[in-house]
C-alpha cells in the first residue's frame, strides 16, 4: 500500500510514520526539512519538502506520478488566532491542491484529518455527535476553514473518510499540554472552579494513528464517505488531567480561579485590543480559549466504534507518561 501523507513533520504525521512505516510505503510531505531528514534516517520513509498552498503544476505532477493508493491529509494550520489568509492558504488551498492530486491519481481513498473545533459554540456541550448542528459563525478562522475543507472533500467525488480527533497530545506535543504548562509556570492557569467542574475529552496521538489505520484498512462500505469523532473515549475533569501532569513533572499546580463570565469578557477585550492595536501579536486570552478552559466539552465516538471498529489503544495515563518522559529528556 502506497500512502501519500501530508503534515509528515507534525505531531500526528511523525507518529504515523513511527508506528506504520514498516507496514506501508509512505511518502511524507512537509515543510520542516530538518525533521524530514531525521525521519528518513530513522524510518523507511520518503520525504518530500513542499508547501501545499504554493503547489506548482510540476509539484502536482510529481505527486500524481507517485501513483499513491491513498492520501492522508494531516497538514493544517491549527492556531486559535491569526490572519484569515494564513488559514485560507493552509487549510483550504492546501486541501484543494491535494484533492486535485487525488483526483488525477485516482486514489482509492482520501482521509481528511479535520477537527471538532467546527462544532464549537462557546457553551457546554456533552456527548456531541457528528450530526451536531454547525454554528452559523465559527469560533475562529481555524474552525471556519476546517469546515470549508471538509465540504471540499465531500464534494470532490473521491471516496473519503473524515476524522475529527479532539485535543491530540503526545511526545512531540506543542499545542495542548505544553501551553498549559507554560501558563502554570507563569503564575497559574486561569480557570473557573480550578477545573473541578469542567470535563474534557483528549486523544493520545497513538489513538489517532489507530483511527487512521482503520480508515485505510476498512472494507466496510458503510464506513466510507463518513465523518467520525475520535477521542480516548475517557472524559476527565480538567483538574484531574492537570494534576496528573504536574505531579509527574514534579511541579506545583497553580490556578487563577476566575469566574467564567469574567474570563470570557477578558478574552473578548483582549481580542479587540489585538485586532486593532497589536495585529502582529497573539492575544494571551480569547473567548475560544476561555470557553475551552471554562466549559465541559465531550464527544461521542460511538459511530467510529460501530463502523470503523475503533477502540483506543493507549490510555490517558500512558499518554501523559510518554509526554512527561519526552519533556524531561529534552
Amino acid at each position: 500500500m502506497k500512502i501519500l501523507l501530508t503534515g509528515a513533520t507534525g505531531l500526528l504525521g511523525r507518529q504515523f510514520i513511527a508506528n506504520l512505516s514498516s507496514q506501508y510505503e509512505i511518502y511524507g510531505i512537509g515543510r520542516n526539512q530538518k525533521i524530514g531528514q531525521e525521519l528518513t534516517e530513522k524510518y523507511p520513509v520518503h520525504f518530500i519538502a513542499m508547501d501545499l498552498a504554493k503547489m506548482t503544476p510540476a509539484d502536482q505532477k510529481k505527486l500524481v506520478d507517485l501513483a499513491p493508493d491513498m492520501i492522508i491529509h494531516a497538514a493544517a494550520r491549527s492556531e486559535y488566532w491569526g490572519p484569515k489568509e494564513w488559514f485560507e492558504e493552509a487549510n483550504v488551498v492546501g486541501t484543494k491542491n491535494m484533492l486535485a492530486v487525488g483526483q488525477q491519481a485516482d486514489v482509492q481513498r482520501f482521509i481528511q484529518i479535520s477537527s471538532p473545533s467546527i462544532y464549537f459554540r462557546y457553551e457546554t456541550a456533552q456527548n456531541v455527535t457528528e450530526t451536531y448542528p454547525l454554528p452559523t459563525v465559527f469560533a475562529n478562522e481555524y474552525a471556519r476553514t476546517k469546515a470549508e475543507a471538509d465540504e471540499l472533500v465531500r464534494q470532490s467525488g473521491l471516496p473519503y473518510i473524515i476524522l475529527r480527533p479532539r485535543a491530540i497530545f503526545g511526545p512531540h506535543d506543542e499545542t495542548i499540554l505544553k501551553p498549559l504548562l507554560e501558563r502554570n509556570a507563569q503564575g497559574g492557569i486561569p480557570m473557573p472552579t480550578k477545573g473541578k467542574q469542567q470535563w474534557v475529552d483528549v486523544t493520545n496521538v497513538d489513538n489517532v494513528v489507530e483511527a487512521i489505520r482503520l480508515s485505510v484498512e476498512t472494507n466496510n462500505p458503510d464506513a466510507i464517505n463518513q465523518a467520525y469523532n475520535i477521542t480516548n473515549g475517557d472524559p476527565r475533569r480538567m483538574y484531574d488531567l492537570l494534576e496528573m501532569l504536574t505531579q509527574q513533572l514534579g511541579v506545583p499546580l497553580k490556578f487563577k480561579a476566575i469566574p467564567f463570565r469574567l474570563l470570557y469578557w477578558v478574552g473578548y477585550l483582549d481580542e479587540v485590543f489585538h485586532r486593532h492595536f497589536k495585529k502582529d501579536q497573539e492575544p494571551l486570552l480569547t473567548r475560544y480559549v476561555a470557553s475551552v478552559l471554562g466549559r465541559t466539552q465531550t464527544l461521542s465516538i460511538k459511530k467510529a466504534q460501530d463502523l470503523l471498529h475503533y477502540q483506543p489503544v493507549k490510555t490517558v495515563e500512558e499518554g501523559i507518561k510518554e509526554f512527561v518522559d519526552a519533556n524531561q529528556q529534552g
